[in-house]
């Protein structure tokens, strides 16, 4: 999977937010009119270090330590699975599916979109590779690896929660071969969160730069500077990786592969249900750090205790017109995209169709967001491989 990642314009996207800053503040000055609006109530003005506060002082570290937990409950859930009677193995199952969903919508909303640490560790090839090689998870199984050095020693399309899932679905047993290797992948998944919450702390406190001017050469500019520019621009744009990760690779691409064919399209989860909890997890991430929350109109969102999102900043730069078409795109897939917990009844054919008009959908924003939205934002795009999937 290519994700969107940076091109080689680290301390540009600081400097520009700086440069309107001040022609925000002499704007003010000089008319009574709010210079962007959300609802009834003006958007101040957020500088790129301002974004960054909020989203790795706050929202990251929340969703890393959701992470952990859930992960953490998975393993003690499997590990008495294992070690349970066989008899009881079909209800300890239901659990066990269970408790693998809520492990996995933790990972997702952390991981949608990747960025800092989840990128630097490769955190979704390691603990979430797709598609899996279910001859590589027998292959596993029958090694036996037993410590977290023989995992090292498993390709990553036999691990991560993809093993998890398929083994879940061949019916998974106590006291098998199979679960003994389901344990050390859910260990593997655990030690992974703790990884990312440990790499994710230091950054809840940092203070972001936005040094820099308009006459200063971008060679020049000071590495905190750069460090900040790198860091917004590698948020827009993982953003948009992260729906074009959901639109063409768990979506539309499984479905074209197989046009003209008998085949079923395969997607990343052995359950359709799974795959529609999947996209909707996803894509709420997505959402959440792409609009406004009700209340966030009323009383705009604070640096370092709200998420400010990519609404709020087009607002803050006086984009008030791209910001409502900014709105109105994300919303034409809120109303496409079946409620949480809910998933289609169509099959076949008919299911392969509404999930294409789907993407459909989601491309539309793909399109406003490389035309518009980044532009407008002062973030150049460009693609990268660091995430390597």
């Amino acid at each position: 999977m290519t994700q969107v990642g940076l091109k080689p314009w680290p301390a540009k996207a600081a400097q520009s937010w700086g440069r309107a800053c001040a022609l925000v503040a002499l704007a003010a000055i000089g008319s009574a009119a709010p210079l962007a609006q959300a609802a009834d109530t003006p958007m101040p003005y957020y500088t790129a270090a301002q974004a960054l506060q909020s989203l790795y002082g706050q929202h990251l570290p929340a969703r890393a330590a959701a992470f952990v937990q859930a992960a953490a409950a998975q393993d003690q859930v499997l590990a008495g699975f294992c070690a349970g009677p066989a008899a009881a193995a079909k209800t300890a199952a239901t659990e066990l599916r269970g408790q693998w969903q809520r492990s996995h919508t933790a990972w997702l909303q952390l991981s949608t979109p990747s960025v800092g640490p989840l990128v630097e560790r490769r955190s979704l090839r390691q603990i979430d590779f797709t598609p899996i090689r279910t001859a590589l998870i027998t292959r596993a199984v029958k090694k036996g690896p037993q410590t977290a050095a023989d995992m090292e020693l498993v390709g990553t399309p036999a691990k991560g929660f993809g093993a998890l899932d398929w083994l879940l679905s061949q019916g998974l047993q106590p006291a098998t071969p199979e679960c003994a290797f389901a344990l050390q992948v859910a260990k593997a998944i655990s030690a992974e969160a703790q990884s990312l919450q440990t790499a994710l702390d230091p950054l809840r406190s940092k203070t972001w730069s936005v040094e820099g001017s308009e006459t200063e050469p971008e060679d020049v500019a000071s590495p905190g500077a750069k460090e900040t520019g790198a860091a917004i621009e590698e948020w827009i744009n993982q953003w948009l990786g992260g729906l074009e990760r959901l639109r063409w690779a768990q979506m539309e691409k499984p479905v074209k592969v197989v046009e003209g064919s008998n085949k079923a399209p395969a997607f990343a989860r052995i359950a359709m249900a799974h795959n529609w909890r999947e996209w909707q997890t996803q894509w709420q991430a997505l959402h959440a750090q792409a609009l406004l929350t009700p209340a966030q109109r009323q009383q705009p969102p604070v640096p370092g205790k709200d998420l400010i999102s990519i609404e709020a900043l087009l607002l803050s730069k006086g984009h008030i017109a791209l910001a409502q078409r900014w709105r109105e795109a994300i919303g034409v897939v809120d109303a496409a995209m079946p409620a949480p917990g809910k998933a289609p009844a169509k099959e076949g054919a008919q299911a392969n169709t509404e999930i294409l008009a789907l993407a459909t959908k989601l491309k539309g924003i793909t399109a406003l967001y490389q035309a518009e939205i980044a532009p407008a934002l002062d973030i150049p795009l460009g693609f990268s491989d660091s995430d390597g999937d």
